[in-house]
């Protein structure tokens, strides 16, 4: 057999098997997260919902399994913010606050804590009520969200001195162990994090902080959510945003009577949700997530029409 043929043999046997597909795999995480298509898909005529720590109903405890597995049931391709926290022996919990004393029996710092102290606490519904419920963990979280097609929203705001990179590594981590790299969204706050995590992890979303088209840069795009606060409407930068390609986010929530979700139903009607759509938000982070997709259930089906990786 010639050079020639021999190449031309090679070049056969590999285009009929799967020795090719490697290449196509680093192209794809160089290009943007397997997810950012769904998104494109969504920001054209769709809506996204994200509820607050998972939350739907005040029977629910915030960032538990029950919360995940209802809110995800109720809303198609719900997304759930998360809050991760690291324990004393390097566990990663969920779990909002510093301490343990708000949302759960148990007492004392999370990060004093280890899995097995917390594990025997009990978690307290929104409403107070106690619940036999445990906090999870953020492999028992991610596999929750993964049975009800959920896609979970992880924030990335570590305890007070804790550093950002630690915790963000470690949930990367448990992100990659769990399979869920293609139904998960990193929340940064600062273009410095933002960089520093979608370099770590070039196939998740990437929630980034931004007030204006310039807090882009050093980002890929189709990497990047656009959260711009909970404070005021921005439709002039929600345009610019959109014009880039980049899906816009924007909170309704926040403390109980201020935040937008309350001022909203205060006249028994919730239409403001759908102002916000027509001004270009694509995902609507809120506290009462019903109640969003009540007011847009027309856009919450178009968004489930959309294509996602599993």
């Amino acid at each position: 057999m010639t050079r020639n043929m021999m190449t031309a043999a090679v070049a056969i046997l590999l285009a009929t098997t799967g020795c090719v597909e490697a290449e196509p795999k680093a192209n794809a995480a160089a290009d943007g997260p397997a997810m950012a298509a769904y998104f494109d898909c969504v920001r054209d005529g769709g809506v996204a919902i994200s509820a607050h720590r998972a939350v739907s109903a005040m029977d629910q405890p915030e960032n538990s399994v029950s919360a995940i597995e209802a809110t995800g049931r109720a809303i198609p391709n719900a997304i759930l913010e998360l809050d991760a926290a690291l324990t004393r022996d390097g566990h990663l919990v969920l779990m909002h606050d510093e301490t343990m004393r708000r949302t759960t029996t148990g007492r004392g710092r999370v990060g004093d804590l280890t899995l097995a102290q917390i594990k025997r606490a009990r978690l307290k519904a929104s409403n107070g009520a106690r619940t036999n419920e445990a906090v999870p963990t953020l492999g028992e979280a991610l596999d929750a969200a993964g049975r009800v097609g959920a896609i979970a929203s992880i924030d990335l705001k570590p305890a007070k001195g804790g550093s950002t990179t630690e915790l963000a590594r470690a949930v990367i981590d448990q992100v990659r162990r769990s399979g869920a790299a293609s139904r998960v969204i990193l929340i940064t706050y600062t273009p410095e994090d933002a960089r520093a995590v979608a370099a770590m992890a070039p196939e998740m979303m990437i929630s980034a902080g931004v007030n204006s088209v310039r807090g882009l840069e050093g980002l890929n795009t189709a990497q990047i959510l656009a959260w711009t606060g909970t404070r005021e409407e921005r439709p002039a930068l929600w345009r610019a945003l959109k014009a880039r390609g980049v899906e816009v986010q924007f909170g309704t929530l926040g403390a109980e009577g201020v935040r937008r979700d309350d001022l909203y139903a205060a006249d028994g009607d919730v239409s403001e949700y759908r102002d916000l759509f027509r001004q270009g938000v694509t995902v609507i982070a809120t506290d009462t997530p019903l109640a969003v997709k009540s007011v847009l259930e027309a856009e919450v089906a178009k968004a489930a029409t959309c294509a996602r990786p599993r």
